[in-house]
Order: C-alpha cells, then structure tokens, then sequence
C-alpha cells in the first residue's frame, strides 16, 4: 500500500485565525495529474472552501458548499451504516484501485452499468464523454450477468434492489428489455434506464417495449426552453423533451423522473420553472433530481469560477424563484432516509440506505391545492429523526421500538398527515423501503424533488467516496466485475479503464500511482 503523509496539525492551528474556521482534514486529488493529496475543509465568511497544494502545480482552492449553516445541518444526519462484510482488499490505496476496499463503510444502494459507450449526441458537458469511444456492443449479456452477481456476493448480506442502466445512451441498445428482464431475476426490484429520450420521443414502439419491462425512465433535462439545451447539448432538444412527455401520455406511461445539469449562467435562472413544470406534469413525472455541473469528463475546466454551483446555491435558487413557497430548510440530507427506512422495517434492515451526507438533498413538495406546499414542514424531522436514531442505536426491542414510533408520530408530526404516515409507518414490514415509498405509495400530486452533486478533481474529498452509495459495475482487465464509487469512476477509473479505441487499457492508472509515489 501507497505511503500517505502525516496531515501537518501545526500548520491548520497557525493559520486559522488567518484563514477562517479549520473544519476537517481529508485527502483529495491534484486536478492536474490525480495524485493523491492532503486537503482541508475550511469555513470562510459563511462558505465551506476545499484547500489544497501539489508541490508540482501549485494551489488550489474551489468551493465546496456555499452555506456553511447548511453544511453544517447535513452534518447531524450523517449515517455510516453497518459496513461492507466482504470488501476487497486494496493493495494501491484507495482510490487507486477500488473494489469495494476495506475503506468502504456504505453498501450499494444504486448499481449503474454503462452499457454501451455509443451514444447519439455530443454533449459540450458531459462527465462519460460519451461517444468518443469506439463501441462494438458494449457489455455482452454475460459480462452484465456476471456484474449483477458480483455487486449481490459484494453486499452479502444486504441485498442490493436498485440498478440504473447508463451509457453512452442506453436507448441504442435493441436488448435492453431483456437486460431489464435479467437484472429482475437477479432481486434488482427498482430499475433506471438513464436517458436522453431522443429514441423515445421518436420510436414509441420501443417505449412501450420499455413501459412493459417495468423500469423508471431517468430523463436528461435541463430546461424549459431551447437556450439551455444550446449550451448544454450543443442542439435544441426542447420540443424533443415535450415529446418525450406526449409518448408517455400516449402509452399510459407515467414513472418519469427529470435530472436536470445545472450550471451557473446556463440554467441556473429556470430552476423554479422546473419544478414548476414537474408539478403541472405530475401524471407522467413523479421526481426533479437537480445535478450541479460537475468539472469532469467533457468541460471546459476553465469556467470552473464562472459554473460552479453547489446544494446550497440550489436550495436558494428554489426558494428565491419559487417565492418562498419552497424554502432551503425544506431540504434534508440524504442520510436520514437509513433511519426512516428502519422506521418502516420496526428496527430491521434489509437495504442500507446510508450515504455521506454532504452527496445530496431531498424534499417532498405537495401541490394538490395549486401551490408548492413541502410536506416536511408538517413534521418535526430533525426531533423525530434523533428519537429513532437513538431508539435503534440502543437496540430496543420491536414493542418498544412501535411504542417510540406511534408516540412519535403523535409528538412530531402534523395531524394532516396522521393517517397517511400512520399507514405506512406503523402497518408496513419485510421489504417495505424507501424505495416502495417513493416510488409507489407517495400521493400522485406528491413530487419529490433531489439534489446530488457529483464531484472532480477541484473538489474530490475522500470522505465522500468512502461514504459513496452510488457504484459502478465494470469489468476489469481480467475480465472480472468489480465496484468503483460513482466519482472515483468518473474521476480516476473512466480513463483508466477504456483507451480512445474502447479497448481497457492501465496506463492511466499506472502514471497516477506512479506520481502517488514521488509524492510520497
């Protein structure tokens, strides 16, 4: 294993009254050369800044939450889970050769193939530089198969339910219903296909090949009018967009979620349109996954300054474009589904929903009476949150565990909402999951609206890639599945993995672990 230098303790004590507020210590990645790096987190005039120095390229320092207060209420929710029982043993150093290692603390809550590398559009921004790889059919059937396996053996004894088929443009596959059909039998319950929609809106035959196959269909959407997509697509994909929605209405359709690349300067202005839109549209698009540009893959790095937008700056765009009828305090991080997700299981675990929480957000909008009205404002959740919390810490038993939640319910949560979360609260078990709740018991006018913010180099933190429950399922050199987090992918193992030709190559692997040692 890579030697990793002491983080210099002396040094943050000197400089911080100079410097701002020394938050935490972590590792990052050098954007020029992804060696690893010693990085600090500190709080500067009500910002959260990532600092950085290579002794080859100089400094850096780029923003990592823009709202130190918000940074700071994600931090209470924040859940490692129970830990991987079968990781693999990193023999570089994490990142440098993922599996998942023995650094990992969260299993797979989504698995996301890329299952072809072809794809239909070039898109100015676009974190797989989809296309420029020469593609002869992507993963074969039994190379998927052997993935779903692998990624099910690896998260022993949690089972891994939901799976996102990506690209490239997965739409260019004629099999993937039948993929559909395999990533069932092997438990995956809750299946993505991650799209552009131009193959939807044109053949709405194949659609309906897709509706029957049952999967979620994650829509690329970044707008209500033609500018955004100029910018972010190099084309005008808008009437496409609306197309899309008119096959789906067609077709009886109606498990859409919008996912939204936001930039500032492109479409950061439209973010209230969009969720707008989401709601007027609830028959056919039941989520609003906003993902902040991140500076990876095909960017100009160069706008990084100009581009960068992070949770924070997209819960205040909400409530500055929504007239405050969605405030940035509706928003909780994404951690706190682990406890509500054993609420529904009476202190069980079946899936670990555990994942770092400065990753994403969440809230869920009711627009029933004409209005955006967040539900979370009719419950206590950061009371309710910490009494479950500590009621599964302590290991309570299943009656006393029922007792806390029916008087919980009772002590922080709105009577408007009694009968709805009593229902799935008090009466639900075995498989019932967050996943279930969102996906199948939410009311039809319920929208639930996301933030996840991938990360690059500028703003890479170990800390969260140790904490990622996104993974990719990817076949080695060998020719065997491994687990890569989400952003050690996109960051480190995409480049390392395909040459320009499509063929798996390791050199970049070896000049990143090649620099890692003169550093060290």
């Amino acid at each position: 294993m890579l030697a990793e230098k002491p983080i210099d303790k002396s040094r943050i004590i000197q400089t911080q009254a100079a410097h701002g507020n020394f938050l935490k210590a972590t590792k990052s990645l050098c954007p020029e050369d992804l060696r690893i790096l010693d990085a600090e987190l500190w709080e500067v005039d009500g910002q959260v800044l990532m600092r950085k120095s290579c002794p080859d390229h100089g400094s850096f320092e780029d923003i990592y939450w823009s709202d130190y207060d918000e940074y700071a209420r994600a931090e209470k929710f924040r859940d490692h889970g129970t830990g991987l029982h079968q990781p693999i043993e990193s023999k570089l150093g994490c990142p440098l050769d993922c599996g998942l290692c023995q650094n990992h603390q969260t299993h797979t809550i989504l698995l996301i193939m890329e299952l072809t590398t072809r794809c239909n559009l070039r898109c100015p921004i676009c974190y797989a530089r989809a296309g420029e790889l020469n593609d002869s059919g992507g993963l074969s059937l039994e190379q998927i198969r052997s993935i779903l396996e692998y990624t099910q053996q690896n998260n022993y004894p949690m089972r891994v339910r939901a799976v996102g088929n990506s690209g490239g443009e997965p739409t260019l596959r004629d099999d993937l219903p039948e993929i559909i059909e395999m990533e069932k039998a092997h438990g995956f319950d809750y299946v993505l296909t991650m799209t552009n929609g131009l193959r939807l809106a044109e053949d709405i035959d194949y659609f309906k090949k897709l509706r029957d196959s049952g999967t979620w269909i994650y829509l690329q959407f970044d707008g209500v009018t033609s500018e955004p997509y100029l910018k972010t697509r190099g084309q005008d994909l808008w009437p496409l967009k609306q197309k899309v929605l008119e096959n789906a209405r067609k077709i009886g359709y109606g498990k859409i979620a919008l996912i939204p690349t936001l930039a500032k300067g492109v479409n950061d202005h439209q973010v209230g349109d969009m969720i707008r839109y989401a709601a007027e549209n609830s028959d056919v698009i039941k989520f609003l996954v906003f993902q902040p540009v991140s500076f990876s893959g095909r960017i100009d790095t160069t706008q990084l300054k100009e581009m960068r937008i992070t949770c924070p700056d997209v819960t205040r765009m909400a409530e500055e474009q929504t007239g405050g009828q969605i405030k940035k305090s509706d928003f909780f991080a994404l951690p706190m589904n682990q406890t509500m997700s054993r609420m529904m299981t009476k202190g069980g675990q079946h899936q670990d929903f555990c994942v770092h929480p400065h990753c994403g957000l969440i809230t869920i909008v009711d627009h029933s009476r004409g209005k955006l009205d967040p539900v979370p404002r009719y419950i206590k959740n950061e009371a309710f949150h910490a009494t479950m919390s500590r009621a599964f810490a302590l290991n309570w038993s299943q009656p006393r565990i029922m007792w806390t939640l029916a008087t919980s319910l009772i002590r922080y949560v709105n009577p408007r909402l009694w009968l709805k979360l009593s229902r799935i609260l008090l009466m639900t078990k075995g498989r019932k999951s967050i996943k279930w709740v969102l996906t199948e018991w939410l009311p039809g006018q319920w929208l639930t609206i996301g933030i996840m913010h991938f990360m690059d180099p500028y703003n890479f933190d170990m800390d969260r890639v140790n904490n990622c429950a996104l993974h990719f399922g990817v076949i080695d050199k060998e020719g065997k599945p491994r687990l890569i987090p989400f952003c050690s992918m996109n960051n480190i193992h995409r480049s390392t993995l395909y040459s320009r030709n499509g063929e798996q190559k390791e050199a970049g692997l070896d000049m990143v672990a090649s620099s890692q040692e003169q550093a060290a």
